[in-house]
Parts: C-alpha cells; sequence; structure tokens
C-alpha cells in the first residue's frame, strides 16, 4: 500500500516524537547512573528509528524531488547533491 503524503507525514512526525521521548529517556538515564549496557540500547533504538526515518525521506525524494530533477535536465546535479547528502563522494579520474 502506498500512503499519501498526509499518511506518510503523519508516520515521519510521529517517528520523531517517539524518538525524541527515547531520547529524553536517555538522558535521564545518564543521569541516574544506569547500567551502561541499557543506554546503549536505547541509543542503538534511536539510531535505528532516525534511519528508518532517513529511509521515508529518502523514497519519498527519489519519487518526486529526484524525479522531477532529471525530467527538467539536471541529474547530475540531483545525483551530486544525493551523494554529498548520503556521504558519499566522487573521486575525479
Amino acid at each position: 500500500m502506498v500512503k499519501t503524503d498526509a499518511e506518510r507525514k503523519a508516520d515521519l512526525l510521529n517517528r520523531l516524537k517517539t524518538v525524541r521521548g527515547v531520547t529524553d529517556g536517555i538522558i535521564k538515564m545518564v543521569g541516574d547512573d544506569v547500567y551502561c549496557v541499557d543506554v546503549i540500547k536505547q541509543i542503538s533504538a534511536v539510531r535505528s528509528s532516525l534511519d528508518k526515518v532517513a529511509r521515508i525521506l529518502l523514497e519519498k525524494h527519489f519519487s518526486s524531488c529526484f524525479v522531477e530533477a532529471v525530467r527538467a535536465g539536471e541529474a547530475d546535479a540531483a545525483v551530486a547533491e544525493l551523494m554529498e547528502t548520503l556521504n558519499f563522494h566522487r573521486e575525479l579520474v
């Protein structure tokens, strides 16, 4: 099932609010000297959630902005932007 833009936005906001809540919990855990491994597990959960948000945004970018740039003849610029955003760097040959 393909989500509408409104559904996708709501999903992203819910995920980010969850990340915020978990991050607040991590801050409290560190302040309370909670067992390090438990804190690390929560940090891992936040990273996974943020990675999912990034994948959703990347999919949206590919299906809209990127396609529009290619159709407008700006494929090289669109690819360069994505490579920079994803921390990939082209080497000049």
